[in-house]
């Protein structure tokens, strides 16, 4: 199983690596979404968990496109801090399969990615 994981900081990357890693899940890593998008186009992701918050390319501008142009076939998890229910209604909206509020609760996003990865 293969994992894209999005986000700005290196510390939540380094997180949900070490979360993941021990279930036998392969994590790539990036900072932004300029990076996500090419990663993606190089590589065949199960699955791809992004932040909102990230400069430059937004975690929404970033599912828009890999929504629209790319992987739609792809499940994606947005995490973020801004848990209000209209972005977590807007970010499904646009696409997304699921959100996970920050702090991540790793046991919660380990059982999420098994809905969606079978």
């Amino acid at each position: 199983m293969k994992i894209l994981v999005v986000d700005d900081d290196p510390l939540t990357l380094e997180a949900i690596a070490h979360c993941l890693r021990p279930e036998g899940i392969e994590v790539t890593t990036a900072g932004n979404g300029f990076d996500a998008i090419s990663l993606a186009q190089s590589n065949n992701f199960d699955l791809i968990i992004s932040d909102i918050l990230m400069p430059d390319m937004s975690g929404l501008s970033l599912l828009c496109l890999l929504k629209q142009f790319y992987f739609n076939r792809i499940p994606v998890i947005i995490i973020s801090s801004l848990d209000k229910a209209d972005v977590i209604l807007s970010t499904l909206g646009l696409g997304a399969d699921d959100f996970i509020c920050k702090p991540i609760d790793y046991d919660q996003l380990s059982n999420r990615i098994k809905k969606y990865i079978k």
